[in-house]
């Protein structure tokens, strides 16, 4: 990758100072290549960056504000850097800026601020940028509410499934009534045809395989005991 580098140098110290006037200078179309480098000291020695979260504060000529995290790319060293977005290129004119060190145990420091500049190219005279602000942290929060809520509906969709499905299984209680009731009308119906003799449903001899045998009443006993 190329990049347009910028290095500033940051003393982290109670002295006031003024600001940093840098001859850093970017231009509306350096897409990407745009970036601040920079190294953080304490009484002459490389600022450890573990345990911290760099931030970077822009205020723009037109009053766009943006607050983002730096890429430490040497802790141990207290190297950082930030590359500018294509969005915050086109707010042209004199940058303000300043780095804040969040440390994990609940310090904070705030280094000088500095200057630097974005120009307009030729092809880009016309352009008139819209104010804009950006706080890596809201960002941060938004998506989190946003896929929360997702979340939560797709819960409410699942739960809601549930009681569907739920409502269409048949209870233990439920289904034992319903067998007890099929029982008790099927031993009525077979006590109520195994009382009749009369032959109700007309069935035929050939039907139950008694086809070869005659109608011949059989005689009683006590005619057996006559012979």
């Amino acid at each position: 990758m190329i990049y347009k580098q910028g290095e500033i140098p940051l003393d982290i110290n109670a002295r006031r100072s003024a600001p940093i006037s840098t001859n850093i200078q970017f231009f509306t179309q350096d897409t990407g290549s745009a970036k601040l480098s920079f190294s953080f000291t304490k009484d002459g020695v490389p600022l450890p960056l573990s345990a911290v979260d760099a931030k970077i504060v822009l205020l723009y000529a037109d009053d766009s504000f943006y607050k983002r995290s730096l890429i430490l790319t040497d802790k141990v060293n207290g190297k950082a850097e930030y590359v500018l977005s294509d969005e915050e290129l086109k707010h042209y004119g004199q940058v303000k800026a300043e780095v804040k060190l969040y440390y994990t145990n609940g310090q904070a420091l705030a280094t000088i601020f500095f200057t630097f500049s974005i120009a307009k190219t030729l092809e880009d005279q016309n352009i008139v940028p819209v104010a804009e602000y950006y706080i890596d942290d809201f960002e941060s929060l938004r998506a989190g509410i946003n896929k929360t809520v997702d979340e939560i509906s797709q819960t409410l969709e699942e739960i809601k499934a549930k009681f569907d499905e739920f409502e269409n299984i048949e209870t233990k209680d439920g289904a034992q009534e319903k067998a007890n009731a099929a029982q008790e009308k099927a031993e009525a119906y077979t006590d109520q045809h195994a009382a009749k003799t009369d032959n109700p449903h007309k069935v035929t001899k050939s039907q139950v395989g008694l086809d070869k045998v005659d109608n011949i009443k059989q005689l009683a006993k006590s005619d057996f005991d006559s012979f």
